[in-house]
């Protein structure tokens, strides 16, 4: 069934076989979150372990097609139908095709004609991807991989997100869902010009002004309370269709209020509230230093739970609203992420869950990830432009 004796030089050949035969954009980053896939499902399980790299593996839903078909090239070769122990095993060394002959990168029939190009940009070189090595603790080698520090952005600064300039529309959008945020009045009596209360020290001070008559009552009044709004972004390679949306959703935000938190996560978290606070402001601004925290695999409980132990302190408390924009296909343990949902539902006013493929036709919440999270989501939606912010507003359920 296997080409090579061990799990870690499997699985990298099999990334190198998407790569170089079907134009895959993967690198040692997104092979360290295969890896780290198939430490936690189990590998005996084909449909198991099929449905865990998937995700990681193929970036757009184009690809979930041609990696079914590769998946089942790369470790079912032989005659359709035929047993896997009946099949024959051909051992071959990396590099080398299913006839044993070296593998011309530039014959291949599916590759693209920048493949040159795109080995530059994945810091991959020329050569083909090198097998991980081995490890003397049988399925545990699955976790020793490359080292983690590797982003698609450290190769090619080009490649990173940009951050669109505030529109009109999508500004009118914000400050309309943030004025309908209901959070209720504060505690705290302020100074007023109509309010409940009358203000009795301040009207004798401003009849000082006119002889002594009270001639300008003074009123205190209750103020609304201003919420605070968590926003974390989905950077992983499977919404990278949608994260335009959600940077223009981030940046309008920020030119609505300053009481605003903006993250982004893949396989690791990234505070980015300056870099979209500057481009609420005018400024063109690119994420450039976002590592594992964008177009990689997806581990959102881990990354839910980063933030809560870095800044679930000060930035969550029960005015904050916090928004998740994220489709749910999360590779990590689902207990992790429940964990994590419900401690971020108990200290805030609200969590809302934008997920983009909420407009796909015949889509229903089912994945692990989802499922893990949907009992402590107090909004569930999903927004593709203004309107949809508009119409949130509208849709927002709160604890006040």
């Amino acid at each position: 069934m296997y080409s090579f004796a061990s799990l870690p030089e499997n699985l990298a050949a099999f990334c190198e076989a998407l790569r170089r035969d079907h134009g895959f954009r993967i690198g040692p980053g997104e092979l360290h979150d295969a890896a780290r896939a198939l430490d936690v499902v189990d590998l005996a399980d084909e449909r198991t372990v099929r449905n865990a790299l998937r995700p990681v593996l193929a970036g757009t839903r184009d690809d979930v097609t041609v990696f079914d078909a590769a998946f089942t090239q790369f470790f079912f070769p032989g005659p359709e139908g035929l047993p896997q122990e009946q099949q024959p095993s051909t051992r071959r060394e990396p590099g080398s095709g299913a006839d044993g002959r070296e593998a011309d990168a530039r014959k291949a029939p599916h590759a693209p004609p920048s493949e040159a190009h795109a080995d530059e940009q994945y810091g991959l070189g020329g050569g083909p991807m090198a097998p991980l090595e081995s490890s003397r603790d049988g399925l545990e080698e699955a976790a020793i991989v490359t080292p983690s520090s590797y982003s698609p952005l450290d190769a090619d600064a080009a490649d990173a997100p940009e951050l669109p300039r505030v529109e009109r529309a999508w500004s009118d959008a914000a400050r309309s869902f943030v004025r309908r945020l209901h959070l209720g009045l504060s505690r705290r009596w302020r100074p007023g010009t109509q309010g409940r209360r009358f203000d009795l020290r301040r009207t004798l001070r401003a009849g000082l002004q006119t002889g002594g008559e009270a001639l300008s009552p003074r009123w205190l009044r209750r103020p609304r309370r201003a919420p605070r709004i968590v926003l974390l972004v989905d950077g992983s390679r499977s919404m990278s269709t949608y994260t335009r949306t959600a940077l223009q959703m981030a940046v309008a935000l920020a030119s609505a209020t300053m009481r605003v938190e903006v993250f982004t996560f893949s396989t690791g978290l990234q505070r980015v509230t300056d870099e979209v606070r500057r481009a609420a402001a005018g400024e063109v601004r690119r994420l450039d230093r976002l590592h594992h925290a964008w177009a990689g695999g997806t581990a959102i409980g881990a990354c839910l739970s980063a933030f809560l132990r870095r800044f679930g302190e000060r930035m969550v408390a029960r005015d904050t609203v916090v928004m998740i924009v994220s489709d749910g296909l999360d590779v990590g343990v689902p207990d992790v992420l429940r964990e994590a949902m419900r401690e971020l539902h108990r200290r805030s006013a609200g969590v809302v869950w934008l997920n983009p493929l909420l407009e796909t036709e015949g889509y229903e919440p089912t994945a692990a990830g989802m499922s893990a999270a949907r009992p402590y989501v107090t909004t569930f939606a999903s927004i593709n432009d203004q309107a949809g912010l508009a119409r949130l507003s509208r849709l927002v359920r709160l604890r006040v």
